[in-house]
């Protein structure tokens, strides 16, 4: 159906009136050689225009990729790349446990703060130096903090005086 939409040979063919059966089925044959003959072609021009999007550089172009990657340092690469988003996902974990306020989005954003770099050994450095521990504890506090004081704002005000006692 493509192929006779896009040849004006097929669609002559398949277009043209038939009244005898024999006639009928010489076009069916001629109709089947033809899309056989093109078949080849269309499936090369198909693959080719696939291939042209699915190419790295058309991909950084429309930044589904930050850059391309060398088959001889993929190992090198995934590596850090797993490595990296495996201390991300920690300090993620860790962080919504200490602050149960976070949704795993901010938790996200904070530990991305902590760690702004692109490059992934580079991150995994800066994770290292950065003391990922304190920043947690900080947020800890600053969470048990919160809490307290809205505990504190709920207490009736006679009773306030008291609890801090």
């Amino acid at each position: 159906p493509e192929l006779q939409r896009l040849d004006a040979l097929l669609e002559s063919s398949t277009s043209s009136e038939v009244g005898v059966g024999g006639a009928e089925a010489d076009i069916e044959t001629q109709i089947r050689a033809r899309e056989e003959k093109l078949a080849p072609l269309y499936t090369q021009i198909a693959c080719e225009f696939a291939d042209l999007h699915d190419r790295a550089g058309r991909m950084e172009a429309k930044g589904v990729i930050r850059k391309g990657l060398e088959w001889r340092r993929a190992r090198e690469f995934f590596f850090f790349r797993v490595r990296r988003r495996l201390l991300e996902q920690s300090a993620i974990n860790r962080l919504q446990a200490a602050d149960s306020s976070l949704s795993a989005a901010d938790a996200k954003k904070v530990v991305a703060s902590w760690m702004p770099e692109e490059d992934d050994k580079a991150a995994i450095s800066s994770y290292d130096a950065a003391d990922i521990e304190t920043k947690i504890e900080v947020a800890r506090v600053e969470a048990l903090k919160r809490a307290f004081k809205e505990l504190y704002e709920q207490l009736p005000e006679g009773e306030r005086a008291s609890a801090l006692s």
